[in-house]
């Protein structure tokens, strides 16, 4: 890693023990909370959308909670600087990796849909350990800077290959015969909503991101969605298929499935999902 001194603050916190890095965050968190956090009017604002008769009790509970779970996130991540490929094995499981497997027999790539929840980096990061095939993370780049340049050694210290969103096309087309995973996060707000895919979300009447099934049906390509939950010291991960054959669904099918696997998610646990998107940004 290029100039990697200037990351030894962060390769110090990854190198003290686990319970010591979380009582530090721990620490953090009841300093800072009460004062100011990350997008904290956002939060609340998504919050009330989603659960509008909820008492702003139960609201600053779940948002009490959710930023817990974002310290949580770095808990996970800061110790991938110098976490061995056993020690990740060992704190990921995952439940049906045979799916994967039989998918790989197709000999074409996979798109693996998936959301900001969970430990979602540590999963994104980590899975091309348990896949004997190639793993590419297709993401839009930001202005390279001190955390976002960590971050990319991070999440391909373990073989996951970055791919840009403006140059997915061209490597797909590259790789139409070949077993690729793609992982393909789909939760954020569309850059155009009028040119996106409009369903009912979390109650609300949403534009989603039609990137997946674009693709998906373009290039008759199954989709799984990938389910990541943290569970404290272990991330769990399992799978489900959306379709096995892009071009075989209807309009529509695979980005509204993609929805209601995700909504179930927040649902069961809004904790874990990433509420401080501008997920509904002029809607009402």
């Amino acid at each position: 890693m290029k100039n990697s001194p200037k990351y030894l603050p962060f390769y110090l916190l990854a190198s003290i023990p686990r319970p010591i890095l979380h009582g530090l965050l721990n620490l953090l968190f009841i300093l800072l909370y009460p004062i100011i956090f990350y997008r904290k009017k956002v939060v609340q604002d998504n919050l009330q959308k989603v659960f509008p008769t909820h008492t702003i009790r139960k609201i600053k509970k779940i948002q009490k909670a959710f930023y817990r779970q974002f310290l949580k996130n770095f808990e996970d991540l800061i110790p991938l600087l110098i976490q061995s490929k056993k020690g990740v094995y060992q704190s990921i499981v995952i439940e049906n990796i045979n799916l994967l497997n039989e998918l790989t027999l197709l000999n074409k790539p996979i798109i693996i849909v998936t959301a900001h929840y969970g430990s979602w980096e540590k999963a994104f990061s980590a899975l091309p350990i348990f896949i004997n095939k190639p793993v590419g993370l297709v993401y839009t780049p930001v202005k390279s800077n001190y955390f976002s340049a960590l971050l990319l050694h991070i999440r391909t210290r373990f073989g996951l290959n970055l791919i840009t969103r403006y140059t997915f096309k061209e490597h797909i087309v590259a790789h139409l015969n070949q077993t690729y995973f793609y992982i393909m996060p789909s939760d954020q707000r569309p850059v155009d909503p009028n040119k996106s895919f409009w369903t009912p979300f979390l109650g609300i009447k949403t534009p989603m991101l039609f990137g997946v099934e674009k693709h998906a049906v373009q290039y008759n390509l199954p989709v799984i969605y990938l389910h990541i939950k943290d569970a404290g010291r272990q991330c769990h991960i399992n799978f489900s298929l959306i379709c096995m054959y892009g071009k075989e669904t209807e309009h529509g099918f695979i980005t509204k499935k993609y929805a209601e696997l995700l909504e179930k998610q927040i649902v069961d646990d809004p904790s874990q999902w990433l509420w401080s998107h501008r997920r509904w940004k002029g809607i009402e």
